[in-house]
């Protein structure tokens, strides 16, 4: 869902646009250069999981990120799915059968953690704000492997960056007319599971003198129940492909674990509790890699990110905790309300547990993506996990830090007023109709709501959206799309678009 912003808010953002062009030496009404507020810094744009291209290095065969994805085979599905399991030589340490090749610049989509969207708008925007495009290095990583792995690469190729720029004439020739600002330091702009990347970083010590700031954009700190969810049954909606594939293929997977929940998400119907090793084996792990993530996360819980700021996606339904049923897990969209004191679960007057729906993104609940430890307040912005990189809003707050504006209080009062949310299924089947719905609306802008195949067939819906009766600021449309596709759902009226993907695909049999 997108960022929705106040009418001030907006303004300040364009205000703030507008400054970094003049930063970068613009010519104003006058004709004359306004003095530089640009910092001269490094750029990391870390991208989350299923953000990075994959490539099959001995075939040159994509496996992640394959354009026109439905016009092939089931079976060539099932195939790219299989190509994705993680050997145990890779778990191992021997990694050179998949590569990753950029950040990815199609749509695509993992049944269980849903869609990914690209990264190409906010690599370019930021290369537009920056001292010169150079500046702004995008990382692609593997994101099938651990965030303890990625992690060390993701250091070593910092490292390397901040010296390349440093050398770099365009940073010279900044220096030479600015001296007193110093060398260049590292700005990450880190997109989900890549802000545990940028963390792992910092958990080794690299380069914590050498970074200025870094942004986290929808990053699961405490994770995510939609990783067990997918782990333990590899259900996520229909696939082009039989539900088992899934089912062998998300298991080996060391950074679906990284991504598991870390606080109390397990529900025993009378309290909550962290999963252990033992419960993450019962979701049908594989147990040393379920004690290799506990203990992994475990110990960098507590590292802290210099010059923090937090973007925490809000105004989506959102699963916050899970019970086993049957061997089952199934998710809740609510937490258990404690007491502040005694921190006990409170009862109604019947007895029942008070329970309330605290939200997130859609796949990160809202108190997940805040680290422990931080006394920062989180940006909020309503938008889907997928979308948020794309957000206008998120990407003028990173290009505002690129102005040495670090805080969220700087650029106003920004992000949190959301004026309506998005609500679509992840799933559909050909033919038939699906429920798009928005809620929050306070009538002052005409919405208009379009679906467009985004994997290559190129079909356009304009469903209409109409109020429903008796419920204030709601309104709902029925979607019918006749062939199997990627769709993007955008909703046009608020400040900038929502958007949210659905995938539509035939039902498989479970296997």
């Amino acid at each position: 869902m997108a960022v929705l912003a106040s009418s001030s808010t907006a303004a300040e953002l364009r205000k703030g646009a507008q400054l970094v062009a003049v930063a970068q030496g613009v010519a104003g009404m006058s004709g004359q250069r306004t003095t530089e507020r640009l910092l001269h810094d490094a750029v990391i744009v870390v991208p989350g999981i299923m953000g990075s291209v994959l490539r099959d290095v001995k075939s040159g065969k994509r496996l992640w990120g394959v354009r026109k994805l439905f016009q092939y085979s089931a079976r060539t599905h099932e195939d790219r799915m299989r190509a994705l399991s993680v050997s145990a030589e890779e778990r191992a340490g021997d990694t050179g059968r998949i590569e990753a090749t950029g950040l990815l610049d199609i749509a695509e989509w993992l049944p269980g953690l849903g869609g990914a969207q690209p990264y190409n708008q906010v690599v370019r925007e930021l290369r537009q704000a920056a001292v010169d495009p150079k500046a702004v290095l995008p990382f692609p990583y593997d994101w099938r492997l651990s965030v303890e792995y990625n992690g060390a690469l993701l250091a070593d190729a910092a490292r390397r960056h901040l010296k390349a720029w440093r050398d770099h004439a365009a940073h010279r020739h900044h220096l030479a007319r600015h001296p007193e600002a110093g060398p260049a330091r590292v700005l990450f702009v880190a997109h989900s599971m890549g802000g545990l990347l940028v963390r792992e970083l910092l958990y080794r010590g690299d380069l914590r003198h050498d970074i200025r700031a870094v942004m986290t954009v929808g990053t699961p700190f405490s994770g995510s129940v939609k990783a067990a969810v997918m782990l333990n049954s590899g259900k996520g909606g229909p696939l082009l492909l039989p539900p088992a594939v899934l089912r062998d293929v998300a298991p080996t997977m060391p950074g679906l674990y990284d991504l598991l929940p870390a606080y109390r998400a397990l529900d025993d119907g009378r309290d909550t509790r962290i999963p252990t090793a033992d419960d993450i084996v019962g979701l049908g792990g594989v147990r040393e890699l379920a004690e290799a993530t506990v203990s992994w996360r475990t110990t960098r819980q507590d590292t802290l990110l210099p010059g923090h700021v937090t973007v925490a996606g809000l105004g989506k339904k959102t699963l916050q905790s899970y019970r086993m049923r049957g061997g089952t897990a199934v998710g809740q969209r609510f937490m258990p309300v404690r007491d502040r004191c005694d921190d006990r679960v409170l009862l109604d007057a019947e007895g029942r547990r008070r329970t309330e729906d605290r939200k997130g993104d859609g796949t990160v609940y809202q108190f997940a993506a805040r680290p422990r430890g931080s006394a920062a307040e989180p940006i909020t912005v309503f938008q889907d996990h997928t979308a948020l990189a794309r957000s206008q809003s998120v990407i003028d707050q990173a290009r505002g830090m690129l102005r040495g504006l670090s805080r969220p209080d700087e650029l106003g009062a920004m992000l949190g007023n959301g004026t309506f949310a998005l609500d679509v299924p992840e799933w559909a089947e050909p033919g038939t109709p699906f429920a798009i719905e928005v809620s929050g609306w306070d009538g002052s802008a005409d919405l208009l709501c379009t679906a467009r195949e985004v994997s290559g067939r190129d079909e356009v819906l304009y469903p209409e959206l109409t109020p429903v009766p008796g419920e204030e600021g709601k309104l709902v449309a029925a979607c019918v799309a006749g062939r199997p596709g990627l769709y993007e759902i955008e909703v046009v009226g608020g400040s900038e678009p929502v958007i949210q993907l659905v995938l539509v695909a035939a039902a498989e049999q479970p296997a």
